[in-house]
């Protein structure tokens, strides 16, 4: 019995739709990019008298986990498993974003505007170094975000340690969306940056 024309070229005109309906799933899963959000100005008391007072802190080195060192947005899906958002990234560099906004954050809570991000001219007379070492940095949508650090603070030109901490945070999320993460790690960081300006305060009252 002799195949019909139709019946022949069936599967190559199926194979050609499911391409074709798969290239416009593709297409329609477009990136989101993300960034982290900074200390407001109004969510900061009002600056005291400080031994910080106009003093030139220099920020870094920042070392990231190797699993941090990309684009995509990283959450947590068990106790020991990770996960890497295909859509979802960071805008730029999330070593370079967490810098930044550590700094800015820093900047806000001092009673300082002279704040340095490594690395910095050998001629700038840093007063205060602080270096991070940004164990885990991630979340669970819906949950919470994770950050947990090792930190340290040096003073002067001889770079004397004052300060070396470990710092384990963790802030709610309040949706299921990656913004929401985002947010709530925004929050986790702006704590770390308070408990770094806290100790700046200590360090130079000692």
């Amino acid at each position: 019995m002799k195949m019909k024309p139709f019946s022949r070229g069936l599967p190559l005109i199926l194979a050609l739709l499911a391409i074709f309906f798969s290239g416009c799933l593709s297409r329609s899963q477009t990136p989101r990019f993300y960034n982290l959000s900074a200390i407001e100005k109004d969510q900061v008391a009002v600056k005291s008298a400080s031994p910080a007072q106009n003093a030139i802190i220099g920020i870094g080195p920042l070392k990231l986990a190797d699993y941090l060192e990309t684009s995509q947005i990283v959450t947590r899906t068990s106790d020991n498993q990770v996960a890497k958002a295909e859509y979802d990234r960071w805008v730029g560099s999330f070593k370079d974003e967490f810098l930044n906004v550590l700094a800015d954050n820093i900047g806000f809570l001092l009673p300082t505007d002279q704040i340095q991000l490594y690395p910095w001219r050998q001629s700038v007379p840093i007063d205060y170094q602080v270096t991070v070492d940004v164990v885990r940095c991630d979340g669970r949508l819906g949950e919470a975000a994770w950050l947990e650090s090792r930190w340290s603070i040096f003073t002067g030109p001889e770079k004397k340690l004052v300060k070396t901490m470990r710092s384990s945070i963790c802030e709610p999320v309040t949706g299921a969306n990656y913004s929401d993460l985002v947010a709530a790690q925004s929050r986790a960081l702006a704590r770390l940056s308070q408990e770094i300006a806290e100790a700046i305060n200590k360090a130079g009252k000692n």
